[in-house]
C-alpha cells in the first residue's frame, strides 16, 4: 500500500514537472516571438507613417507646383512595378494576408516565412504610406505570423508546436499594431485558430505582452486614436440616436464586405476593358487616389486622420461619402 502511494505521488510530480517546463518554455517562447514581432511590426508602422506624411505634403506642394504631382505619379509607377514583380514571386502577399494566415493553420498551405515577411514588408509599407485607403491590421497579422514561424524554424520545433507560435504572432502582430494585447489574443482565438488551449493561450498572451511592449517603447502611451476629452455626454432621451446609428453601421459594414469581397470583379472587367493584366491592377486604384490626394488630401490614407479630426472639423456628406467610395474601390 505505502509503494502505490509513493508510485502515485512520484507521478503526479513528474507530471508537474512536465506540465511546469512545458508552461514556462511556452512563456518563453511566446518571448521570443513578441519580441521579433513587436520589432517587425513597429518597424513597419513606424516608416509608414513618416512616408505617409512626406507623400501628404508632396501632395499640398503639387498645388503650388505639378512638378511634384509628376513625382508621385513616378513614384506610384514604380509602386505598381514593384508589385507586379513581388506578387509574381510571392502571391501570398496579397490582401490582408489574414486568409494565408488562417489557411497556413488549417494546414491547407505552407508559407515561405521569410519570402512573405519581408516582401509584405516592403510593398506593404509602400502602398499604405502612399494613400491609399488602406488599412494596417491584416498586414501587421501576416507580418507578426511569419515572425512566429521564424521563431519556430530557428528553434525546429515540431510542426504542432510550429502553428502555435504562428497564432501567437498573429496576436502578437495585432497587438503591437493597435497596443491592445488582449484584443489580438481573443481575435486570434475567435477569428483565426479557433481551437484554445493551455499552451496556445500561454505563448500567445506572452507574445501579445511583449509585443505590446515594445511597441509602447517605440510609439509611447498615445493611443492610436486619441480621442480629445471634451466630447459632450448624450442625455438619455438621446440614446435612441445610438441604436439608429449601430443599425446604419451594421448595414454599411454588410455592404463594404459583399463590395469588397466582389471588387475584384470590377477590377477584372477594367483590366479587359483597357487591357490591363491582373498583376498591374494597382493602376486602377491610383488613378483614383491622385485626384483625391490633389484636392482632398486629407483624405488620403486608412481613416485614422479623418476620424480624429471630425471633432474639430465639419465635412459635408459628400466628403464622407467621396471617402467611402474611395474605400470601396481603393482597398483591394
Amino acid at each position: 500500500m505505502a509503494k502505490e502511494v509513493s508510485s502515485r505521488e512520484d507521478d503526479i510530480k513528474r507530471e508537474f514537472n512536465f506540465a511546469t517546463h512545458s508552461i514556462i518554455s511556452q512563456v518563453l517562447r511566446g518571448v521570443l516571438v513578441g519580441i521579433f514581432a513587436g520589432l517587425v511590426v513597429g518597424v513597419f508602422l513606424f516608416l509608414i507613417e513618416k512616408i505617409f506624411h512626406l507623400v501628404q505634403d508632396v501632395y499640398h506642394s503639387s498645388q503650388q507646383s505639378i512638378l511634384w504631382l509628376l513625382a508621385l505619379v513616378f513614384l506610384y509607377a514604380f509602386i505598381v512595378l514593384l508589385n507586379a514583380r513581388l506578387v509574381k514571386s510571392e502571391k501570398n502577399i496579397k490582401g490582408s494576408g489574414i486568409p494565408q494566415v488562417e489557411a497556413e493553420l488549417k494546414g491547407l498551405m505552407s508559407l515561405s516565412w521569410w519570402g512573405v515577411l519581408w516582401k509584405k514588408f516592403v510593398l506593404g509599407i509602400l502602398a499604405i504610406s502612399s494613400g491609399l485607403m488602406l488599412g494596417r491590421e491584416g498586414p501587421s497579422i501576416q507580418l507578426g505570423a511569419m515572425s512566429g514561424k521564424g521563431v519556430s524554424k530557428f528553434l525546429n520545433l515540431s510542426a504542432a508546436e510550429e502553428r502555435a507560435l504562428i497564432a501567437s504572432g498573429a496576436a502578437a502582430g495585432l497587438a503591437a499594431a493597435f497596443n491592445a494585447p488582449i484584443a489580438g489574443l481573443l481575435f486570434v482565438v475567435e477569428e483565426v485558430y479557433r481551437h484554445f488551449s493551455r499552451f496556445f493561450w500561454v505563448s500567445t498572451l506572452a507574445a501579445s505582452l511583449v509585443a505590446n511592449f515594445v511597441s509602447l517603447s517605440m510609439f509611447g502611451l498615445t493611443p492610436v486614436l486619441d480621442m480629445p476629452d471634451n466630447i459632450p455626454v448624450m442625455r438619455l432621451e438621446q440614446y435612441w440616436i445610438y441604436l439608429v446609428m449601430g443599425l446604419l453601421l451594421g448595414l454599411s459594414g454588410y455592404i463594404y464586405e459583399k463590395v469588397i469581397l466582389n471588387i475584384q470583379l470590377v477590377y477584372q472587367f477594367l483590366g479587359r476593358l483597357f487591357r490591363i493584366s491582373e498583376a498591374y491592377y494597382p493602376i486602377l486604384a491610383f488613378a483614383l487616389i491622385i485626384p483625391i490626394g490633389y484636392f482632398l488630401p486629407h483624405l488620403l490614407g486608412g481613416g485614422n486622420q479623418l476620424i480624429l479630426s471630425l471633432t474639430a472639423s465639419h465635412y459635408t456628406v459628400g466628403t464622407l461619402l467621396l471617402f467611402l467610395f474611395c474605400v470601396l474601390s481603393g482597398a483591394c
